[in-house]
């Protein structure tokens, strides 16, 4: 699992495999749940209110779940609520300015100064992750893009 705090202070968590073996949205969210009480107690996060959290899923990847506090509870700060929604068969992408780590793949896309390559089961993201990062959401954005291969 790979934390990441964004801008803007989302909490994105990048789960490499799988994760929900279900669809079935209760069972998710109490699973999200667990994650919660992870974040609390093994990383120290400092989480109380609402919160929208996103889930996208893709079978060659894994899950990637993004999590935005809405609101804050006035009296109660510690207390939790959460809003799920499910993306399911999202296309992640992994995003390089090294044209050369990807070049033996297809589906490779290009636009300012970075390559973009659907991410496929032959890929060994674990090994490439330092050359570049995991993107997602952005099939719109990439029929603007130019197809390399």
């Amino acid at each position: 699992m790979k934390i990441q705090v964004s801008e803007d202070e989302k909490i994105i968590l990048y789960l490499y495999n799988y994760f929900f073996k279900t669809t079935e949205k209760d069972t998710i969210t109490r699973e999200i749940k667990k994650i919660f009480i992870r974040l609390i107690k093994n990383y120290h996060f400092q989480i109380g209110g609402i919160y929208d959290v996103l889930v996208y899923e893709n079978e060659e990847y894994g899950t990637i779940l993004e999590i935005e506090k809405c609101e804050e509870f006035l009296f109660n700060p510690d207390l939790i609520d959460i809003k799920v929604r499910i993306v399911k068969k999202t296309n992640f992408y992994f995003k390089t300015s090294d044209y050369f780590i990807i070049e033996n793949f297809d589906n490779i896309y290009y636009q300012d100064n970075y390559y973009y390559l659907k991410i496929n089961s032959k890929l060994d993201l674990i090994s490439l992750s330092e050359f570049g990062s995991i993107e997602y959401n952005i099939d719109n954005k990439i029929k603007k893009m130019i197809k390399i291969k």
